[in-house]
């Protein structure tokens, strides 16, 4: 609810409320909610309980920049480690972001979620759990993030934008695999 923009940054949850709307136990939305601070999506603040995570611009310069060093670093690694099933299931991955574009053009929902799916399978790729438990904790605030600000952009072409990552990775050429991978990454502008 929160990735999909349905519960904004910065707004209070109520466990009780939680549980109900779901249908869960208190224990297991407290369990949950325990989960997404350890994601970086929730803070719980002592006396006043959880909060989604609030981002401002020095929290987007700093996740923009962690995010340029993680996955340019792990579509390096991803290059020279990926076994030929690896690159296999990375190249089937790209061609169903490719047809969901060109099939579902203005569902940005999926596609922003296959974009992230790809990018998390490069990470995966790499071979490092550290590698992937940061890239978590800069991964889902963005995803929050983008998903309330980017409801309207035209995502019809973004896989395209990842061609050169993907082709870099399968040919096992680490600069390029990082040029492109830092490439592919929205510059941040702060306002």
């Amino acid at each position: 609810m929160i990735l999909d923009g349905e519960i904004v940054l910065g707004a209070k949850l109520v466990e009780s409320n939680l549980a109900k709307q779901l249908e869960l136990s208190r224990s297991t939305v407290r369990m949950a909610l325990n989960t997404l601070v350890h994601e970086g999506l929730v803070v719980q603040k002592p006396y006043a309980g959880w909060q989604v995570v609030e981002i401002d611009q020095a929290d987007l310069w700093e996740l923009y920049h962690l995010r340029l060093a993680l996955e340019g670093e792990a579509a390096a690694m991803a290059a020279e480690w990926a076994s030929d099933v690896d690159k296999q299931a990375l190249h089937s991955l790209y061609q169903q972001y490719c047809q969901l574009c060109q099939n579902k053009p203005k569902d940005n929902r999926a596609i922003s979620q296959m974009d992230w799916q790809l990018h998390q399978q490069i990470v995966a790729i790499c071979g490092s759990e550290r590698m992937q438990s940061q890239y978590k904790q800069i991964l889902y605030p963005l995803q929050a993030y983008i998903a309330i600000t980017h409801q309207n952009y035209d995502l019809s072409q973004s896989a395209l934008s990842h061609q050169g990552l993907v082709a870099a990775i399968c040919a096992g050429d680490a600069v390029a695999a990082q040029q492109q991978a830092r490439a592919n990454i929205t510059p941040f502008t702060p306002e």
